[in-house]
């Protein structure tokens, strides 16, 4: 990278990058979770999620481009994997709650939690922590660095 504002905003890249990819599992934590739960609590989780990914991929390739004009497949490529956290942490999240069936021999009453109390708001409490402490130990710091 041939000048400083080329390496800043390579800088930013990474950064938001790695930010996002960590951001990403946990979403995928809730995907699954909410989709377990029900199926309209899944579907309504999957399409928020969904709509609020554009702007995180936009958000990690416009400074890649910034930084690397010449290589736009590396745009797409770091943008792609950080999306692709999202089905990781959906899988671990299926594995952690699989010995949970979705529908029951007797089918599960209206209201009543599958997989034992609280396993939704466990995942989701977990998610929460998550996000949290990224936007505490990485964003909120970046942008103090970055506030005019």
């Amino acid at each position: 990278l041939a000048t400083s504002e080329e390496r800043r905003a390579n800088r930013v890249a990474m950064l938001l990058f790695f930010s996002l990819l960590i951001h990403n599992f946990p979403e995928g934590l809730a995907v699954a979770a909410s989709a377990l739960e029900s199926d309209q609590l899944g579907m309504t989780v999957t399409i928020g999620v969904m709509i609020h990914n554009i702007p995180e991929g936009i958000a990690i390739a416009i400074p890649c481009l910034k930084a690397r004009p010449d290589s736009p497949w590396l745009s797409f490529v770091l943008a792609s994997v950080s999306g692709l956290a999202e089905p990781a942490g959906a899988f671990v999240s299926l594995v952690f709650l699989r010995g949970v069936e979705r529908r029951q021999v007797g089918g599960v009453k209206e209201g009543q939690s599958i997989g034992g109390e609280g396993t939704l708001e466990n995942v989701l409490a977990f998610v929460a922590g998550i996000m949290i402490t990224v936007s505490f130990l990485e964003l909120f710091p970046e942008a103090k660095r970055h506030a005019v």
